[in-house]
C-alpha cells in the first residue's frame, strides 16, 4: 500500500534513557572536561551551558517549531578554556556529553527485522527525528541502523522539528515524495502524528514506554497499543 514509511527514532526504534539534569552528570561532565584540560566545575559549566542553550532558543526563526543546534553550545564550552580546539576535537566533547548523560540506549526487540523487511520488499525506509546529530549519529552507528535508511533528517540540521509541517515537507520536496504513499510510524501523538497530520499524511501510532505519560489515543489510521512495531510490516 505505501512506497515510502518514515520513521521516528527514539521510543520508535530505539529505546534509550538519558540523564542531563542530575548534579551527578554534570560533576561527571566537569570532571572528565577538567581532565581534557578545560578545566571547569559543576557549577560553572552546567551554568554556561544553560545560558548558551537559551541564547539559541531565544533567537528569531522562520519556523513554528524551531529547532537549535547545540554544536555551538559545546564549541562555547570548550573554546572558553582552549581556544585552538579543533571542530572535530569539540565534536567529540558533544559526544563525550551525551555518553556521560545516558543510562542505556538499544534498539526495540524488533526494529532490525523491521527495517531490513521494509527494504527486502523495494520500500522505501527514511527517518524523521527530533535529535542533534552530535548526540544521534553515534548512536545509530552502535545499534547497527545507520545504513538502514534510504535519507535520514535530523532536527537539529534543519532548524525545525516535529510538528513542523516544514520538517516533514523538506523530506517529500528532496525526494518527490507524494503524501499519499507515504507513511509515518512514531510513539508521540503530539509530534509525529501531528505533524504527519499537518501534510495529509498517513500515520502509525506506537504506544511505548517513552510515549508521553497519559498521552490520549491520537487521531490516526493505525494505533497499537502494545508496543510493538512489527506490526509495521502488517500494513
Amino acid at each position: 500500500m505505501y512506497k515510502n514509511y518514515i520513521f521516528d527514532l527514539y521510543g520508535t526504534l530505539i529505546d534509550i534513557r538519558t540523564d542531563e539534569w542530575s548534579d551527578t552528570f554534570w560533576n561527571r561532565f566537569a570532571c572528565w572536561l577538567t581532565e581534557q584540560g578545560m578545566s571547569y566545575s559543576m557549577q560553572e559549566v552546567r551554568k554556561l551551558y544553560e545560558a548558551e542553550v537559551k541564547k539559541l532558543v531565544e533567537q528569531p526563526s522562520e519556523y513554528d517549531c524551531p529547532e537549535i543546534d547545540i554544536l555551538p553550545v559545546f564549541a562555547k564550552i570548550c573554546r572558553n578554556r582552549k581556544a585552538d580546539i579543533t571542530d572535530e576535537q569539540i565534536w567529540k566533547v558533544g559526544e563525550q556529553f551525551r555518553i556521560l548523560s545516558t543510562e542505556f540506549v538499544k534498539l526495540y526487540p524488533d526494529s532490525q527485522k523491521v527495517l531490513t523487511e521494509l527494504k527486502k520488499s523495494g520500500k522505501n525506509v527514511y527517518l524523521l527525528s527530533n535529535a542533534q546529530r552530535v548526540f544521534t549519529r553515534r548512536e545509530l552507528e552502535i545499534t547497527g541502523i545507520l545504513h538502514d535508511f534510504d535519507d535520514i533528517f535530523i532536527s537539529s540540521d534543519a532548524g525545525c522539528k516535529k510538528p513542523d509541517k516544514a520538517f516533514f515537507e523538506k523530506l517529500l520536496q528532496k525526494h518527490g515524495l507524494k503524501v499519499s504513499e507515504c507513511v509515518m510510524i512514531g510513539n508521540d501523538g503530539s509530534t509525529d502524528i501531528a505533524g504527519a497530520r499537518s501534510v495529509g499524511m498517513d500515520a502509525v501510532y506506537i504506544r511505548t514506554a517513552i510515549s508521553p505519560e497519559n498521552e490520549p489515543v491520537p487521531d490516526c489510521k493505525y494505533v497499537f497499543e502494545d508496543g510493538e512495531i512489527r506490526h509495521v510490516l502488517e500494513l
